[in-house]
């Protein structure tokens, strides 16, 4: 999901690293806005709001449209980095038909979904999600919406409340936080680092947290070449 504002600053950086790497591999991407094309950059306008807090009906978007199928699905913001090839390692070892969303941890023992370094599905998980939008509708109080990752928790806390009263717990959406997608927990990352090989595990990162995890980090640089250089070049 993008912006116009940042179009040049995040935008074009991303599609110069993780979004060529994605062509590569013969992946199928949507750059996701609330404007038309500006460039050569293929923005797909799927709102008409372009602020900070669009982000909810760009997300809304994506379970209301038709795309290609594929067997899983991830949902970034403009500052996520992601290192395909240990994604597509660990969505390798992952099931295909067990309903759960993979995504960051935004403190220590709290549950809920996280969006700042991606939000990461199979394709059955997000067939159920789009099934109930399209039915349902996106019916949340907008006031207490202004985040993307919020609005999809009440998302399927919503599927998950309409599973259990038809006697269907099994279908149940769980949450999982797996330790290389970070984002926003200063303690634990800390932690972490000391415990994983962060080249080669790391699948996805919040830019601005990066830091936590990456002891040569540098602001002045273009984030996003960097990361590149550090994490995916051999």
């Amino acid at each position: 999901m993008v912006c116009e504002a940042l179009h040049e600053k995040r935008t074009k950086p991303l599609y110069n690293t993780v979004i060529r790497r994605i062509k590569d591999c013969g992946d199928n991407f949507y750059l996701l806005g609330g404007f038309e094309p500006i460039d050569e950059l293929p923005i797909i306008k799927v709102c008409d709001l372009d602020d900070y807090h669009s982000c909810v009906e760009k997300i809304e978007s994506i379970f209301k449209q038709d795309w290609n199928d594929a067997d899983w699905h991830i949902i970034c913001d403009d500052d996520t980095f992601v290192h395909t090839d240990n994604l597509k390692s660990f969505t390798s070892r992952l099931p295909k038909d067990i309903l759960r969303i993979y995504c960051s941890q935004l403190y220590k023992n709290s549950v809920g979904i996280f969006g700042g370094a991606g939000i990461l599905m199979n394709n059955k998980t997000f067939k159920l999600i789009q099934k109930f939008v399209i039915e349902n509708g996106w019916k949340e109080n907008r006031q207490f919406q202004s985040h993307s990752d919020i609005a999809l928790s009440k998302i399927c806390y919503r599927l998950n409340r309409k599973l259990k009263a038809e006697n269907k717990e099994n279908d149940k959406i769980y949450i999982s936080n797996p330790k290389t997608m970070y984002s926003f927990n200063n303690d634990t990352m800390q932690k972490d680092q000391k415990l994983i090989n962060v080249k080669k595990d790391l699948i996805t990162a919040h830019i601005k947290d990066i830091q936590y995890i990456w002891t040569d980090f540098n602001e002045e640089e273009c984030l996003y070449q960097s990361l590149e250089n550090a994490f995916c070049k051999s």
